[in-house]
């Protein structure tokens, strides 16, 4: 693939405002977590939680096709977004510019997610097939292009920030903020409680609300840009003429067969993507799960308290938890800390199944739950950055730009699938959508015993997966030796240990 320079961004006015060589509060705060937060809002609220009722309620696609577009569609939407994934991995391992490869595109992603998140609501329903083509086409603009560009670029940023572990743990856990934090305290009291009563099935009110949140992405993204780094990207940049000759091959023109075949070669690199694959196809379907079943089986629909309840119990203690994680990972280990969590996951997942119907004990097993969640909500991004270290080391080059394919492959591929699944669910159940003047019927026993296993049983069995794997990943005890191998055999194309 063809070099992007993108020679606008040599101009002074896209100079990062970061000027240290050490990572700064400002860069922290602003870069790794308010700007990354607000894209997070307008993704969690536009193309997360809420756009598959949107699709069933306020569109009532849920019947066409017998069920079968809805089922259909997201699976088969994400077979597109893998494709420009790839392409986009490609695309960052290939941009050469002084701000770095992957920052440019945070940049250019956020006004064209905006204009994408609102053509999502804004569908046009006089005709049926008009209809579904427009769902068709803003789902691949706003998941396959917009997002895919947005999100590829920023699952790097983190790895390529900074060399120090410490450093990119704190970031790790600042950028984990941003994504459950601020839109987990929107979604959790603002929308049940007073957005979903207000917007009901009224599709004019669903744009007005989404067009407002749309907008985010474009100071989200200038923050993000304008307070980060990509310390490990400039090091080339900045090293002697003759060193980059040197360096060139290790770093610059990788095929995309060596990316893959360098990744592979670190059982730790397959295993994190192998915990991401599982968490995103579990959590997905519980998050599109908890609209529905707030609605249909512990409360009534869009009451405007049971979802709120249940959203705030759910993330209590993901605030404060990094308080009681952060000294915890210090001092045992993230490995030990994920192990842990798994189990504490599971017996939450088990007590809320159990009870599904009795509010007090759905809390307490929310609750349980949460505490189990901390280590994989926080801790994923640094573990991603240390199985990079060791790829590296294995190999001779960093993959980043394959591996944030992957990674964001993931998300969205696990997103599609996990709905596409429940959407086949509600349909091979009987769920029966609210009418158009916003009158409802109560739903079946097998829709509410299916909504129930969706936000229950299936995590709890998605956490003790993850406590095998978690089991057998070493690799932190294993990081000194790699790093002080890497700093004595810089410029080296073969590494001088085993791990």
């Amino acid at each position: 693939m063809k070099k992007f320079r993108l020679k606008a961004f040599s101009k002074p006015i896209f100079n990062s405002r970061v000027k240290g060589e050490q990572v700064t509060r400002s860069e922290r705060w602003l870069g790794y977590f308010l700007g990354p937060a607000l894209v997070a809002t307008l993704y969690a609220g536009a193309g997360g939680s809420y756009l598959n009722t949107f699709y069933t309620d306020v569109l009532g696609l849920s019947a066409l096709g017998g069920g079968l577009f809805l089922t259909l569609m997201p699976v088969v939407s994400k077979v597109v977004d893998a494709v420009t994934n790839i392409f986009m991995g490609q695309v960052v391992e290939n941009t050469r510019t002084p701000q770095g490869k992957a920052r440019p595109w945070i940049l250019i992603s956020g006004p064209i997610m905006a204009v994408a998140a609102i053509l999502l609501f804004a569908v046009p329903q006089s005709n049926m097939l008009i209809t579904a083509v427009w769902v068709i086409c803003s789902y691949n603009l706003y998941f396959a292009i917009s997002y895919t560009m947005y999100n590829l670029s920023n699952v790097v940023t983190i790895p390529l920030s900074t060399r120090d572990n410490k450093q990119r743990d704190k970031l790790s856990m600042a950028a984990a903020m941003a994504i459950n934090i601020v839109p987990g305290a929107i979604l959790a009291v603002v929308f049940p409680s007073f957005l979903l009563p207000f917007m009901g099935v009224d599709q004019g009110r669903w744009i007005l609300v989404m067009g407002i949140l749309a907008v985010l992405a474009i100071p989200g993204t200038l923050l993000q840009y304008y307070f980060t780094r990509e310390r490990i990207t400039e090091e080339n940049q900045t090293a002697p003429a003759e060193k980059q000759i040197e360096e060139q091959p290790k770093s610059n023109g990788v095929s995309l067969r060596d990316q893959i075949k360098g990744c592979l070669s670190s059982k730790y690199w397959v295993m994190i993507m192998a915990v991401m694959i599982i968490y995103y196809i579990y959590n997905n379907f519980q998050t599109t799960s908890l609209v529905y079943y707030s609605n249909w089986v512990l409360g009534t629909y869009n009451d405007g308290t049971t979802m709120s309840l249940l959203n705030i119990v759910g993330q209590t203690m993901l605030g404060p938890g990094v308080i009681i994680l952060w000294p915890l990972v210090g001092k045992i280990g993230k490995q030990k800390v994920y192990i842990v969590g798994s189990v504490v996951a599971a017996i939450g997942g088990t007590i809320g199944a159990i009870f599904a119907r009795n509010l007090g004990l759905v809390l307490v097993a929310l609750t349980i739950r949460s505490i189990g969640t901390l280590p994989i909500t926080y801790v994923t991004l640094s573990m991603l950055a240390d199985a990079l270290d060791h790829v590296e080391w294995k190999a001779g080059y960093r993959c980043d730009g394959f591996s944030s394919s992957v990674y964001s492959i993931i998300i969205t591929v696990s997103a599609g699938i996990a709905t596409g699944l429940f959407n086949l669910g509600l349909a091979l159940t009987g769920y029966v959508a609210p009418a158009s003047d916003g009158t409802w019927v109560a739903q079946s026993a097998a829709v509410q015993n299916f909504l129930i296993s969706g936000m229950f049983i299936i995590p709890a069995i998605g956490a003790v997966v993850l406590f095998f794997i978690f089991l057998a990943f070493d690799l932190e005890k294993k990081l000194p030796q790699i790093r002080e191998d890497m700093a004595r055999r810089r410029g080296e194309t073969e590494p001088t240990s085993e791990a």
